[in-house]
Parts: structure tokens; C-alpha cells; sequence
């Protein structure tokens, strides 16, 4: 087996095997627990069962996104399955993001720690605490992230391209810069955010590798067909995507005040304050060290930054430039009017959340080395890690002042609730065909593509509460169906019932349906 970074054997593909069906399992068990999509996965799914129909309608959704449809075109056809199928794969990519954080945080930090060799032993996995401190910070503050289980829960994909990420950046530290391109090209399918810095890995493989420009001029390609192409066949415009990610919701961060401004703001709250000190501790020693490395260097200056960059340290500078540049794309982005929402970050915040995970290790390395004077060097390393792993326990304010897990559980047992009362109360009217055949469709909405799925409809088919009307403006014809509900628990009841027409009721908990049928 070959050798890679930091002197370690390059990743067997059986430990990939192993987290992706052990995050696949456990993805599976979750739908033990009241679960649902959100409004853009409904989204997804009805543009997967449109495609297996081969009537694919993008316009009144929103915007087109390849890699989810990857999934929930085979899923539809499994029927009513498909939201379930596709909570699973969400939700095991949320899990498969934690435990390679989990492995990158380690395995930097044992490329910064003192070479291991002879037999394994006892002593020798003792040795390796400062890792194993390193690995459980960074998937503990991974999870703890604002609204990180909250995404992954209703199956947003976010999560999901965040761990492909940093399988791509394990697979280049292991120097296989084509399986790396290729992974990045996934995440690629999610958020265009990324396409700045695939494209730029693209160009480096094609440089270093010119038995690979196929490939990166195919991938190249195909990537915005998969984006655009779609858009063309469902609405007519190539670029309706783009237009409507410029229109986001009412309340989202791009209609602040300063919507840069807010979306750093949010970026700094990802991670408590310990996190981004040790962040900044850490890349400034990195900093520091490359600046020694080379004033001392023998060769020319382009050699002597090639081989920094192949240290540790220069890998944790280039992981932290990513982080940062992320960021400041997202919050530009954002000025410019697109939504903002705090789950476009996680990608980039799971780098720096490594990098930070990083310094805690290397601290316990150090520390341990001290230590190490007085006991042997694993004890030394073990209780160091020990130590700090205390600090970093019982250091105030540990979880964050946004995480609250009480009112996260009663918001995804209310959106469960949701959908299993819109299937209930439809079949309680007596089915869908019923249901539609009573005239146009009207509800809340952030459940339209709810309510779109389960009427067997597409989402243009089901409106949601018309604005205010200018005066002297003929009202719109009243709807022959309404589902009200409330978005949240605590949210008004919408659509509002016009006094018009006679209404007949049907109360299923979270919904109300009223009809009358022409």
C-alpha cells in the first residue's frame, strides 16, 4: 500500500465502506423518530417523480438542484417511500460529514505529533489521545453548529456535500487528486458556492496531471447542463434558477439592513469562542512555521512553499484560506440577494472547525511532551489530553447560547405532525382525485410542495395565499380547496377562509381543510 501525507498509509476504501453503510444505518434508524422533509426537499422529490414521468415543471418551485434529484429520481419509483428514502440518505450524509471531521481533525493531528513506529501495543493507542481529542471536538462541534440537526432532520443537502468534502480533501492528503476532483464534483451539484474552488483544483489536476484533462474537461462540462439544462426543459428559461434564488422569502438574511454584515455575524456563531480562538492560535503557528521553514530553506523559493505546502502546516493554512473565503463568498452573495441562509455555511465552517480541532491536538501534543519529562511519553500524551479535554468540557458557555435542543425536538415533532396529518386529512375527503377535482388549490406557503406531493400534483398546481390586492383591483377567484395551517407552532393560521362562499370543514390537528366542490 502506498505511503501518503504525513507519513501514514493511504485510507483503505473498506473504512470509507464501513461509515458510509455504519452512516447509512444509522440514517435508517432515525426514521424511528418523527420525520418529515422541508419545503425545498418536497421540492425535490416532486422533481423526481416528474423526471420518472418525464413532465418535469420547475416554475413556482424552488431552484433547480442536480444532486438531491440524483436520489429522488430512482426513489420515486418506490411511490410514497420516497421522502422516507430520501430523510435517509440526508440524514446519513449529516452522520458521514461528524465522523470524517472526526477523521481529518485526527489524522492532521497525528501528522503534527512524533512519528510512531515499532509494534502496536497498549502504550502506543494510549499515545494517541491528543487525536482522539482532536477528531471528538471537531464532530462534537459539528453537531452542536446552529441549526446543523435541524437541517439534517428534514433532509436539506447541505450536510450531506459538507461530508463529501472532506472525503475529497482525505483523499488528497492519501495523493489521489483524481478521486478528489471527481468527489468534489457532488458538492458541486449542490451549491454553485463551490465551483470557485473545484474549478481551481480542476485546473491544478490538469497541470499535474495531463492524463486527467478528459476528465476534468467532462466533469467541466456537465456540471452546468445538470444545473441549467433542467431549468430550460421545466420552465423555458435557462436561467430561472438564478432568478429565483434572487427573490428569497420574506425574512431571510438578504433583507437586512447589512446582509454581509449579518451573514459573518452568523458565520461567527457557528462555533463557540473556544473553537475560534484555538482556530487562530493554530493558523498562526502554522504561519509562523512555514515563515522559519522557509528562511532556513536551501533550495529556491518555489520549491521550498511546494514542500510547505506538503507539510501539515501548510495544509491547515490552505484548509483555513478555504474556510474564510467561503464565508466571504456566501456573505457577498448574500449582499447581492440571494437568501443567505445559515446552512449555505456549513461546508466551509466544517474546514475551520477542523483546522480549530486541529490546535486543540496539537495543544494536547505539547502538553504532553512536557509532561512526558516526569511520566512516560504515552501516559504524558493521554492525561494531557485528558486535561484539556476537561478544559474544553467545562470552559462556560460549551454549547452555544442558540442550541436548544428542548425547542428543536418539539419544532420537528410539530413538521412531522404536519405531514402525517395533510396525508390523513386527503384521504378523510376521499382521496386526492376527489380533492383536486373540487376546483384550484390553496394553502400555506411553506407547505405547498407538501401538500403538491401528496395530491399527486405539481407544485404549480397548489397556490398560496395571494398578496394584498391593490384598490380597485377584482379580487381573485376564491379557492375550491384550502389547507390552513401554521408554518410553525406558533405561526398565524394561513391561508386566511373567504366569507364568500360556504365552506365545508375537516380538522385534522395541524390542518384544516375546507372545500367546496363545483
Amino acid at each position: 500500500m502506498e505511503r501518503a501525507a504525513g507519513g501514514s498509509r493511504s485510507t483503505s476504501w473498506r473504512l470509507y465502506l464501513a461509515l458510509a453503510l455504519g452512516s447509512l444505518l444509522v440514517g435508517s434508524l432515525s426514521l424511528l423518530y418523527p420525520s418529515t422533509p422541508s419545503y425545498d426537499p418536497w421540492g425535490w422529490l416532486l422533481w423526481g417523480r416528474e423526471l420518472l414521468h418525464l413532465k418535469l415543471n420547475t416554475v413556482g418551485a424552488n431552484s433547480f438542484k442536480p444532486l438531491p434529484v440524483l436520489f429522488t429520481l430512482p426513489f420515486a419509483l418506490f411511490g410514497k417511500a420516497q421522502p422516507d428514502l430520501w430523510l435517509v440518505v440526508g440524514r446519513a450524509g449529516a452522520v458521514f460529514a461528524v465522523a470524517m471531521a472526526f477523521r481529518l481533525a485526527a489524522r492532521l493531528t497525528l501528522w503534527f505529533g512524533p512519528a510512531k513506529t515499532g509494534p502496536w501495543s497498549l502504550s502506543r493507542a494510549i499515545s494517541y489521545g491528543p487525536a482522539a481529542l482532536a477528531g471528538a471536538i471537531a464532530a462534537i462541534c459539528i453537531v452542536i453548529a446552529p441549526e446543523y440537526l435541524r437541517d439534517a432532520a428534514i433532509g436539506y443537502s447541505e450536510c450531506l456535500a459538507a461530508g463529501i468534502v472532506l472525503l475529497a480533501v482525505d483523499r488528497h492528503l492519501d495523493e489521489r487528486p483524481r478521486q478528489a476532483f471527481v468527489l468534489g464534483f457532488f458538492p458541486a451539484l449542490d451549491r454553485p458556492e463551490i465551483w470557485a474552488f473545484w474549478g481551481l483544483y480542476g485546473l491544478y489536476l490538469w497541470r499535474r496531471d495531463p492524463a486527467a484533462r478528459k476528465l476534468v474537461a467532462a466533469l467541466f462540462a456537465v456540471v452546468p447542463c445538470l444545473w441549467f439544462l433542467p431549468e430550460l426543459w421545466g420552465s423555458g428559461h435557462l436561467f430561472r434558477g438564478v432568478s429565483a434564488a434572487l427573490h428569497p422569502h420574506n425574512g431571510a438574511i438578504a433583507f437586512t439592513k447589512c446582509p454581509f454584515c449579518t451573514e459573518v455575524r452568523a458565520a461567527s456563531r457557528i462555533a463557540p469562542l473556544r473553537v475560534k480562538v484555538a482556530a487562530v492560535v493554530m493558523v498562526a503557528g502554522a504561519l509562523i512555521a512555514i515563515g522559519l521553514g522557509l528562511r532556513r530553506r536551501t533550495s529556491g523559493l518555489a520549491a521550498a512553499v511546494r514542500e510547505q505546502s506538503h507539510r501539515p502546516q501548510g495544509v491547515v493554512i490552505a484548509l483555513a484560506v478555504v474556510a474564510i473565503l467561503w464565508v466571504l463568498e456566501i456573505s457577498t452573495m448574500t449582499q447581492y440577494g440571494f437568501s443567505g441562509n445559515t446552512r449555505y455555511l456549513i461546508i466551509g465552517a466544517a474546514l475551520g472547525i477542523v483546522v480549530a480541532a486541529v490546535g486543540w491536538g496539537v495543544a494536547a501534543w505539547k502538553l504532553g511532551e512536557l509532561l512526558g519529562r516526569w511520566l512516560r511519553p504515552a501516559p504524558g500524551a493521554a492525561v494531557a489530553a485528558l486535561a484539556l479535554a476537561g478544559v474544553f468540557l467545562f470552559f462556560p458557555n460549551w454549547v452555544g447560547t442558540r442550541f436548544n435542543a428542548h425547542a428543536l425536538n418539539r419544532a420537528l415533532h410539530y413538521q412531522a405532525d404536519l405531514r402525517a396529518d395533510v396525508a390523513t386529512i386527503i384521504r378523510r375527503a376521499g382521496g386526492e382525485k376527489k380533492v383536486v377535482a373540487c376546483g384550484s388549490v390553496e394553502t400555506e406557503n411553506y407547505e405547498v410542495p407538501m401538500v403538491a406531493f401528496y395530491l399527486g400534483v405539481e407544485s404549480i398546481d397548489v397556490a398560496d395565499e395571494p398578496p394584498p390586492q391593490p384598490p380597485g383591483t377584482p379580487p381573485p377567484p376564491d379557492p375550491g380547496v384550502i389547507f390552513q395551517t401554521r408554518d410553525t407552532g406558533t405561526g398565524p393560521l394561513l391561508p386566511k377562509i373567504p366569507r364568500s362562499e360556504h365552506y365545508t370543514k375537516i380538522t385534522q390537528r395541524t390542518f384544516s381543510l375546507y372545500e367546496h366542490c363545483k
